[in-house]
């Protein structure tokens, strides 16, 4: 927004056009509409959802009542809806979205969030309504995703990112109540002027225009809170259950081989630390001191005036520095890193931790030897985020890996005779061409005649059909020879016959890809654990890929954001163990633009609730050996390299804990054996 906004026309906005709705918005049968296999049975304002399929987009949309094109939703600060869990046995997760039209441009925007639910729980499932004119930042300024709150289309509940199997009720839910909560205060509404808006980043990095109760004001309340947090982090004891490495100290002893390994008890996967102990992996990600600094160029106005400098500002490095009171802090703060992650529940240094807390040698960790390597070979005019894993440049680098890998960072040269290193990643969220079928074939059969791994499907080609003709017949071509199949920068028609030779030679890319990274690892250490390429949570379910998986890793990681885990496809997907390399829940409470890719409710305590809940999940699940929050702490309010500025830590910019996290964490941490033992999803395990 670039335009002055006249608070008169706020007021005269706010008062003058009413919503439509005092509390409660009224439902009729006749404005519900399934999507997928879902079943709606609905009575007395409050409706059943039940399905099977997920895989269908399930759910059941609401349309504004007949004659009315939208909702008025303007006015009021959250939407609410009741809902109660039906099932006996299963966590649901349900998701709810806003849809809105735009008014400049008739784009339909939408926003969302989501709750998990035990079996017969009930909560109230909660979202901040952005509305534009409350919440859009003037231009350049990465703000809130807004939408026009007084256009609302439709109302969705549906399942998203759906990696569970098609299973009986796997949705069952009450949704009841559907109603509007909070309302818009006039001196809120004053905001959006740029007059008012700029600065809007103080000397801390925090949000001027909002307070909360941990809110730094001045240094002295840096030095205070850390001096309070280092009294109350001593009288914390670390958890009782675990042993030296965070394993089960009392459960089952197992063979002791002095490094981490993987095993299955009691029809249950685990890690096996080096003592012979079961060890669940509660791991956090990130441990940095600070990351991603502020850049200022263009952006003067953006910060208040005493801090500007040129070039870029890092906030959490200015703030550790006065909490710690002296410029070199980074081993003392990682010395008290070491306490919080114990102390915290915490038993596992997560992927991306710096090396200066893995060498305290303290806490368990992973690491990623390398993550998406633009400098190695790649298919031509790709954008795909792959390999050529044919090139002989390709695989020669993967055979020095890890000696590359220690050149780079000395860390690893430790982690190969460490017993606290858990295994390795290679790479992170890889585009294997497969959620948009044969898109990256696509793009190997329009690369030039000297990309390698082109050159190796011809040749598998050649060999199957031994003539151009042959091929021709069966593809319905007209190459007129191998060359020309060589030279072809187009795509030909996906016939029966391609399509066949197309899923074999995608088998053949990605099962040389893992091939070279198992060997990678296990040619120079053969007693770590090759933790796989962290999927994306949809590539999770993509047949090749977990059969390549079950093959050559020890372990498969994927990254899910989604509020459970707990109907991870058993039947359908390889008995091995599962690491959840990446989750978080996030809300908009500090002043920060975005809750993440899951947002999760209003409050802090709902935040640590979905904390839980998706911990329950995962402890429950006879595959999952662990789970790896992401991050350790709030990204920057103007975003970090990428843009992403999320509110999902444990920490934020000033290095203040979220305390309701932290309890949390803390209930995990104690319990997690005991609970995975258990094997019973539990509504009274709450903070």
């Amino acid at each position: 927004m670039t335009k002055l906004i006249n608070a008169v026309f706020l007021f005269y906005f706010f008062f003058l056009i009413p919503a439509i709705f005092t509390d409660q918005i009224p439902i009729i049968e006749e404005q519900l509409l399934t999507n997928g296999s879902a079943i709606v049975s609905y009575k007395e304002n409050a409706f059943i959802l039940k399905f099977d399929d997920p895989f269908q987009n399930s759910g059941v949309c609401i349309y504004p009542p007949p004659g009315q094109k939208e909702w008025n939703f303007w006015g009021w600060k959250v939407f609410a809806a009741n809902i109660e869990n039906l099932n006996l046995d299963k966590q649901v997760r349900l998701n709810v979205f806003l849809h809105s039209k735009n008014k400049k441009n008739g784009k339909i925007e939408t926003v969302g969030a989501g709750i998990a639910l035990n079996p017969k729980e009930q909560r109230t499932l909660r979202m901040l309504i952005p509305h534009r004119l409350l919440y859009q930042a003037p231009k350049g300024v990465p703000g809130i995703s807004v939408i026009d709150s007084d256009s609302i289309e439709k109302i969705e509940f549906t399942m998203q990112w759906p990696f569970e199997a098609v299973s009986k009720n796997l949705m069952n839910c009450k949704i009841s109540n559907i109603r509007l909560e909070e309302t818009i205060k006039e001196n809120e509404i004053i905001l959006i002027s740029e007059e008012k808006f700029f600065p809007f980043i103080d000397q801390f990095g925090q949000y001027i225009h909002k307070e909360w109760p941990e809110k730094i004001h001045s240094p002295e309340d840096l030095i205070r809170n850390h001096k309070k947090e280092l009294e109350e982090l001593a009288k914390i004891e670390r958890p009782i259950s675990w042993n030296e490495y965070g394993g089960w100290k009392n459960g089952p002893q197992l063979e002791a081989t002095g490094n981490f390994r993987t095993a299955k008890y009691e029809g249950k996967w685990y890690f096996v630390d080096p003592s012979g102990h079961l060890f669940f992996s509660h791991g956090l990600d990130v441990l940095h001191a600070h990351t991603d600094a502020t850049k200022t160029a263009n952006h003067e106005k953006w910060f208040v005036p005493q801090i500007f400098k040129p070039g870029e500002i890092a906030f959490t490095d200015n703030n550790l520095k006065i909490k710690y009171q002296k410029e070199n802090y980074t081993s003392e703060f990682f010395d008290n890193l070491v306490i919080r992650l114990e102390k915290w529940g915490f038993n596992t240094i997560g992927n991306w931790g710096k090396s200066d807390i893995i060498a305290k040698g303290k806490t368990p960790y992973v690491l990623q030897l390398t993550d998406y390597n633009w400098k190695l070979p790649r298919i031509s005019d790709s954008k795909i985020k792959f390999y050529d894993v044919f090139d002989p440049k390709y695989i020669q680098a993967m055979k020095t890996l890890i000696p590359d890998a220690i050149a780079n960072n000395p860390i690893v040269e430790k982690s190969l005779s460490d017993p606290l290193c858990i295994g390795y990643f290679i790479d992170n969220e890889l585009d294997f061409g497969i959620r948009r079928e044969f898109a990256l074939l696509k793009d190997i059969l329009k690369s030039p005649p000297e990309q390698a791994i082109k050159q190796e499907f011809v040749g598998d080609i050649k060999i199957k059909y031994l003539s151009i003709d042959k091929l021709n017949k069966a593809w319905g071509s007209k190459y007129q020879d191998w060359n020309d199949l060589l030279e072809a920068r187009e795509f030909p028609q996906m016939n029966d016959a391609f399509m066949e030779d197309a899923r074999l030679f995608t088998k053949k890319y990605i099962e040389q890809y893992f091939k070279l990274c198992r060997d990678a690892i296990k040619s120079i250490a053969p007693h770590r654990l090759y933790l796989g390429c962290r999927f994306i949570s949809t590539d999770a379910v993509r047949p090749i890929l977990y059969e390549m998986s079950k093959k050559y890793c020890d372990v498969l990681t994927v990254n899910v954001y989604a509020h459970s885990v707990s109907n991870f496809p058993i039947n359908d997907f390889p008995d091995m163990p599962v690491l959840i390399g990446e989750f978080h829940f996030g809300i908009l409470d500090r002043g920060m633009f975005s809750a993440g890719l899951c947002p999760a409710g209003i409050t802090q305590n709902e935040r640590a609730l979905a904390y839980i809940r998706f911990m329950q999940g995962a402890l429950t699940h006879p595959l999952i050996v662990g789970a790896h929050w992401f991050q350790f702490r709030d990204q920057p309010l103007t975003g970090r390299w990428d843009g992403e500025g999320y509110e999902i830590g444990f920490v934020d910019v000033a290095d203040t804990p979220y305390d309701e996290m932290i309890k949390a964490s803390r209930l995990i941490g104690e319990n997690m054996y005991y609970y995975r033992q258990k094997g019973k999803l539990d509504n009274n395990f709450n903070q």
